[in-house]
């Protein structure tokens, strides 16, 4: 099971970045926000296979 860690360290990004990102802040960049949520999507299918 993934977690946000993993996302963080997959996605080059802290800890903190990630759960801003994944809870809305306005302070993260659009861009790192798209990224983050592709992470965690890829990695949220492959748990599920």
């Amino acid at each position: 099971m993934a977690t946000i860690k993993d996302i963080a360290r997959i996605g080059g990004v802290s800890v903190t970045t990630v759960s801003r990102a994944l809870n809305g802040y306005s302070d993260v960049n659009e861009k790192t926000r798209e990224k983050i949520k592709k992470v965690a999507n890829q990695i949220l299918l492959c748990d599920r296979s």
